[in-house]
């Protein structure tokens, strides 16, 4: 059975695509970029490199530090490169946007909460720490059994379906318990 995947292996376009993403969501790194143009195989590692190496040797994109990375960030011939984002399929260009704004949100959360599928002697924990942004002891710890691989990561990929909603409704479960007493 053939598959209807839409894949980008001309190089301008996956440029334009790289301009446009930066241009919609700000600096990314060449590892963000990646893992944006690989979901479902939408791009593939040669021409990426391919087209990272345009974006550099155009200068359509500056390198830029921060924390020891290294982010692309768009400039003006960037931004007239990404006005021809007409050009990709439009599923692509929503896609790779998609990917991209949770890939930044995950990074977001990660500043103040871990979480992880852990192997236990029988069956499986999902664990999720809420950190203290102020470099104290953990504001709180949960794990949540699963008796299979599968139970826990589906309560992993619900947790980051949604995990601010969650998040809000455990703290206002315990800030309001609090205030009775």
């Amino acid at each position: 059975m053939a598959s209807n995947k839409i894949t980008l292996t001309d190089s301008f376009k996956i440029t334009v695509l790289i301009c446009y993403l930066l241009n919609e969501l700000g600096p990314l790194t060449e590892y963000q970029l990646t893992k944006i143009l690989t979901l479902n195989e939408t791009v593939n590692h040669f021409d990426m490199t391919e087209a990272f190496g345009i974006l550099e040797n155009k200068k359509l994109a500056s390198f830029v530090a921060r924390k020891d990375e290294r982010f692309f960030e768009i400039n003006s011939e960037g931004r007239t490169i990404a006005a021809e984002a007409g050009s990709v399929p439009p599923e692509i260009r929503e896609t790779s946007l998609r990917e991209g704004k949770r890939i930044l949100a995950e990074i977001e959360l990660k500043k103040t909460v871990s979480w992880k599928v852990q192997k236990r002697e029988k069956g499986y924990n999902f664990n999720i720490r809420f950190l203290n942004e102020f470099g104290g002891p953990d504001i709180m710890e949960i794990n949540l059994y699963a008796p299979s691989e599968e139970g826990a990561l589906d309560i992993q990929r619900r947790f980051l379906e949604r995990p601010l909603d969650i998040i809000r409704k455990i703290m206002t479960m315990f800030i309001s318990d609090m205030n009775r007493l």
